[in-house]
C-alpha cells in the first residue's frame, strides 16, 4: 500500500471534543476500506491566510496513513461532504517512516507565517 498524508481544516466553531471525535471519524473511514492510520495529529485552531468559505480562522488536523487508491477515493468523497470539513488536501509520501518522524517547526510558534519560516525544509 501506499503512504498518504491529509492536511484537514476543520470549521472554526467545533470544540476540541468534536475535533476529536470528527478526526477519529475521518481516521475510521480510512481503516475501514483497509487503510492504516500511521499518525494523527491535531494542530489546532489557527488563523487562515485568506477567507475559506467565510471563515478566517480553522482547527488544522494532519493525518499520515497508507491506503489504496479506493481507500483514498472514499476519504475524500467523506470530507466533501461532511460539514464540519472547510478544506483539505491529500498527497503521497515515499518515506513513511520519515514523515513520522517530521513535526513542522511553524507549529511550535504560531507567530510564523508561512513566509516568515520557510527556510526550504518543508
Amino acid at each position: 500500500m501506499k503512504g498518504y498524508e491529509t492536511v484537514i481544516i476543520l470549521h472554526p466553531d467545533l470544540t476540541e471534543e468534536e475535533v476529536q471525535g470528527t478526526t477519529e471519524r475521518f481516521s475510521g473511514v480510512i481503516t475501514e476500506q483497509g487503510g492504516e492510520v500511521r499518525k494523527s495529529d491535531i494542530w489546532g485552531l489557527r488563523k487562515l491566510a485568506y477567507k475559506v468559505k467565510g471563515h478566517v480562522k480553522g482547527n488544522f488536523v494532519w493525518l499520515l496513513f497508507t491506503g489504496t487508491p479506493p481507500t483514498i477515493a472514499e476519504f475524500e468523497r467523506n470530507l466533501r461532504i461532511s460539514e464540519q470539513s472547510i478544506r483539505f488536501m491529500t498527497v503521497r509520501v515515499e518515506d513513511m517512516d520519515a514523515a513520522e518522524k517530521i513535526r513542522p517547526h511553524l507549529l511550535d510558534d504560531p507567530t510564523l507565517s508561512i513566509r516568515e519560516g520557510y527556510n526550504g525544509r518543508f
